[in-house]
């Protein structure tokens, strides 16, 4: 009985220890060292930010044109600052705050209640 009980606790904490170690990997590494990559992921996922807002009716289509070409605009930013080969603290710093910037932005567009079906509250 004892033995039994003791199973099922063990099955118990390995498959819990395996989602959990499951649920804390990071899917794209990023290497604190490197700014640019680390901008790089940030593009990434707040492209995909848009691109969910805009399926789930949070972002219209203006909007979304907006939040592109703002997108755009950082992109164009990180190769001028990487044309010379070194991105200096400052221009990484720069970058950073456009980023924060235009992340506040895709959060305000997809909370701001436009492009969203209201049922009149029945």
């Amino acid at each position: 009985m004892f033995n039994r009980q003791f199973i099922a606790a063990a099955a118990l904490a390995l498959v819990a220890g395996a989602s959990f170690a499951q649920a804390t990997v990071n899917p794209i590494p990023v290497d604190p060292a490197n700014p640019v990559a680390r901008e790089e992921t940030r593009n990434v996922d707040q492209h995909k930010r848009i691109e969910e807002g805009k399926a789930n009716g949070s972002i219209t289509p203006m909007e979304a044109r907006r939040l592109r070409l703002q997108q755009a605009h950082i992109k164009r930013t990180e190769r001028r600052d990487a044309k010379d080969g070194v991105v200096t603290p400052g221009e990484a710093a720069h970058v950073e705050k456009m980023q924060d910037k235009a992340s506040q932005n895709i959060h305000d567009q997809k909370h701001d209640g436009q492009g969203t079906v209201s049922n009149g509250g029945k």
